[in-house]
């Protein structure tokens, strides 16, 4: 008997319930069922640090702390680098290689191929960071303890690990490239100049509650602009005698501003300013260097000050003096000034002012705008003095300045928290050649040999960081400290042509500024207790 084939009914489909039947409405009075508690999902919200409430992490700072990856180990032998001299190149400032256990046991684990880099990673100069929490894996441990701690450089070229660091702010990332170091994400600031950014924290002192203040500026910390001269100068304070109303002015200023860079070094040497030994040499002093009265008045606020002996300079000099001074780390100053400013409450913006009248369309209200341009706009008295000077990684005691015969000067300047040392320098008022010259170097650094009392090991070779050129600028009849009306009952205060004497006046051309302020009611003058 046959048996009948059966083949699939493709058409057949199940009977579906249409949307309008009562079974597929919901009881509305049905009792609810209560979740238990143990059943929700419990979101955990990290507190961002207070640091990061700003624009910036304002914890980070000199000397820089940097945690090390295992790969970035390897990759520095690989390009064979010195690890601290290159992280110190790079940030201009001392800086701290740190290694935690768990980077430790990685570098242990991996066996005897990577027994250089436990070597390296052994090196007692470096900061030992301990572990407790369970497991060895260095990229775990790495993200928790800058989740915990923003006051982290983290040093890595592992691309997952970079991934994911990215993803929490405020934490800068270096890297291995090109035979070098490289850095991004630092803390961003915009690179106002040293009597910008020290007049706005003044004047910041002196607001009411319903005034604020915005900072205006057109460079960011990663150009190198040879028109923004505060990050190259090589600074110190040395005073400069003079009869003039010009030099008088600037005497009393350099002394307010000493005062206060002495305090600051005492109180905070993380803002780049130490005290050190100041020394003077001059070849062909000028008449008041020899008047004994000019002296008085011009040296006498510093400690320890006295006019050398004979028997204690060289031969060819004719005048010579010891005092107490300050010496700043430049960069990191100005970046310590910018970090004040912004914990403050004070606003900053990047943007490239054409005329000073502009400034009063950039917010709502604007009465006042303090023009601290360099070479103000148009001002025909201003132009530009080149300067050359040489960042050597030589140690050095002292800040010492020699005049030679022909008038032309040579100084060294250390940078403090390890930045290195600054040799010059030139000035060539008026000249724009943005190029170094080998053989300015070379005179430099010839000099510096002769006369400068480097550290033992030196013996008349420097380790050369960078040859630096950048254009101060200056103004015929000196600075310009004056308020102007523009009309509707707005001011424009002008504090511009410093030359190359910005940091040593910074403090006391700021003071000077709060007073003019003050003295057209545009800010209240606080009461001192």
């Amino acid at each position: 008997m046959g048996v009948q084939k059966k083949t699939r009914k493709f058409a057949q489909v199940k009977r579906a319930i249409k949307k309008h039947d009562d079974r597929a409405k919901k009881d509305n009075n049905a009792p609810k069922q209560d979740k238990a508690k143990g059943d929700e999902v419990v979101r955990a919200i990290p507190q961002a640090p207070s640091n990061m409430f700003f624009a910036a992490n304002t914890a980070l700072g000199p000397p820089y702390h940097v945690l090390v990856d295992t790969n970035f180990v390897s990759h520095s032998i690989r390009a064979k680098t010195d690890m601290l001299k290159s992280m110190m190149d790079l940030l201009y400032a001392k800086c701290i290689p740190t290694f935690t256990d768990c980077t430790i046991a990685e570098l242990e684990k991996l066996g005897d191929k990577f027994r250089l880099a436990l070597r390296v990673a052994k090196d007692p100069r470096w900061a030992r960071v301990r572990c407790d929490h369970p497991g060895t894996y260095a990229d775990d441990c790495l993200v928790d303890r800058i989740q915990k701690h923003r006051i982290y450089i983290v040093a890595t070229n592992d691309k997952d690990l970079v991934r994911r660091i990215r993803k929490i702010p405020g934490v800068p990332i270096m890297k291995v490239a090109r035979a070098k170091y490289v850095i991004e994400r630092l803390p961003d600031h915009f690179d106002a100049g040293v009597i910008g950014l020290t007049t706005a924290l003044r004047i910041q002192e002196t607001l009411n509650r319903n005034q604020s203040i915005q900072l205006i500026a057109r460079d960011f910390p990663n150009t190198t602009s040879l028109n923004y001269a505060s990050p190259w100068a090589g600074a110190h304070y040395r005073p400069v005698p003079g009869s003039t109303s010009q030099a008088l002015r600037e005497e009393t200023q350099a002394k307010q501003t000493y005062t206060y860079l002495k305090d600051l070094a005492k109180s905070d040497p993380s803002s780049g300013v130490a005290i050190v030994e100041g020394i003077e040499h001059l070849e062909n002093p000028p008449a008041e260097y020899l008047d004994e009265k000019s002296i008085r008045e011009c040296y006498g606020h510093l400690d320890g000050f006295r006019v050398l002996g004979k028997d204690e300079y060289p031969e060819d000099v004719k005048w010579g003096a010891r005092y107490e001074t300050v010496v700043i780390n430049s960069p990191v100053y100005c970046a310590y000034l910018l970090r004040r400013f912004v914990l403050g409450g004070g606003v900053t913006r990047e943007y490239t002012v054409i005329d000073p009248m502009e400034a009063f369309c950039l917010a709502p209200n604007v009465r006042t705008v303090v023009n601290c341009s360099g070479l103000g706009f148009g001002d025909r008295r201003s132009f530009i003095i080149r300067g050359q000077t040489c960042l050597v990684r030589n140690p050095c005691s002292q800040t010492v300045t020699r005049q030679n015969a022909d008038g032309s000067w040579s100084f060294c300047i250390p940078r403090p928290l390890s930045g290195g040392t600054i040799i010059g320098g030139t000035k060539q008022p008026r000249d724009y050649d943005p190029t170094p010259s080998v053989e300015t170097r070379e005179k430099l650094l010839a000099n510096a040999a002769k006369w400068f009392p480097f550290g033992p090991g030196s013996e008349g070779k420097f380790d050369v960081i960078r040859d630096i050129v950048g254009r101060r600028p200056a103004r015929e009849g000196g600075m310009r400290v004056e308020a102007e009306t523009v009309g509707n009952g707005r001011f424009v205060v002008h504090a511009y042509g410093a030359g190359g004497r910005g940091f040593e006046l910074s403090y006391g051309v700021a003071g000077d500024v709060v007073k003019l302020m003050v003295g057209n009611k545009l800010v209240g003058e606080r009461a001192s207790l």
